[in-house]
């Protein structure tokens, strides 16, 4: 899909982090380009480190023309410092393959690292994902409730 020149509302994290969602549900992964550092850097749960605006804007495109993708963000925290932000939470996707097939969904723990620049927008500067812990079976004093 093609990307709008239409500016970005990057003023607050919560801002920054509605426009990754909106681009990412609109398949166009030209969008993502300035809400990220030129140092950008992600670790994504068992994959190897993703580094730098280009490869991530690549590797977003990739996935996006294979899959459609929903994502969503369960904010459990954010503690801004100065120009920066750290912000904690559940990461919800679901993916369907563009060319059909069954959905498939996960979610797991976000640590997201955002920089203010030097307009006093805020862009992602690094993330860190992980899987959630399996789910525990009921416990027998549960089984007897």
């Amino acid at each position: 899909m093609p990307s709008t020149d239409s500016p970005v509302d990057r003023s607050t994290p919560s801002a920054l982090r509605a426009a990754w969602l909106a681009a990412v549900a609109a398949g166009d992964a030209e969008r993502l380009r300035p809400l990220l550092t030129h140092d950008y850097e992600v670790w994504a749960h068992a994959a190897p480190a993703l580094q730098g605006v280009q490869a991530t804007v690549e590797a977003m495109r990739d996935a996006l023309e294979s899959y459609h993708i929903e994502q969503t963000f369960d904010l459990l925290e954010t503690v801004i410092v100065d120009g920066w932000a750290f912000e904690r939470g559940i990461e919800h996707i679901r993916v369907t393959p563009a060319g059909g097939g069954p959905p498939k969904t996960m979610s797991q723990r976000a640590l997201l690292i955002l920089r203010r620049d030097a307009s006093g927008e805020w862009q992602y500067a690094r993330g860190v994902t992980n899987g959630l812990p399996p789910a525990l079976p009921p416990s027998a004093s549960d089984r007897d409730v």
